[in-house]
């Protein structure tokens, strides 16, 4: 199940970069074309807030847990014994799992009904609605996956080597 989940969220973490890059790429065409030649990109905007901004974060969630990247507040985190912080991090990591969990059913539901719907985003091109919730789908449930392995893993062996540890504490 880590291997699964890590190669899942290296793929999706590239697609996550992709969309950045494309996002830059857009940007400054839009910006050069805008004040060089006067003919901006109208549905540059669209494209980027419909798609690949929620793209590019849902689809990164996951592997930014994965690597501690995200933002903690650890102020009395470090100075819990390990065992009442693993507990802790177990009871947190369900609860999010939980909330993550949601958000990707909601978001596949949403999803089924502007797809059977035929339902259109505003804009200078009619772009799907649909289209906007897969990321959202597949981050959300890649990281309440994650998530709930962190927990078990946690549970049952005391850490999870898959995830990195932000507790400032240096094993050798």
């Amino acid at each position: 199940m880590q291997r699964t989940i890590t190669a899942i969220e290296r793929l999706i973490l590239r697609i996550a970069a992709i969309c950045v890059i494309a996002i830059m790429l857009i940007v400054c065409t839009d910006a050069v074309s805008r004040y060089a030649i006067h003919r901006p990109l109208p549905w540059a905007f669209d494209l980027i807030t419909y798609y690949l901004l929620i793209a590019a974060l849902y689809l990164a969630i996951s592997g930014t847990f994965q690597s501690g990247d995200h933002i903690n507040i650890d102020l009395f985190r470090n100075i819990m014994p390990k065992r009442l912080r693993n507990a802790l991090d177990v009871i947190w990591g369900v609860l999010a799992a939980i909330a993550f969990g949601v958000i990707a059913l909601g978001a596949a539901e949403e999803m089924t009904k502007a797809y059977a719907n035929r339902e259109f985003l505003p804009g200078y091109i009619a772009w799907p609605a649909w289209a906007s919730y897969p990321a959202i789908a597949i981050g959300a449930g890649v990281l309440a996956l994650r998530l709930l392995l962190h927990c078990f893993k946690l549970a049952v062996h005391g850490e999870d080597k898959g995830v990195a540890d932000t507790s400032g504490e240096h094993v050798e």
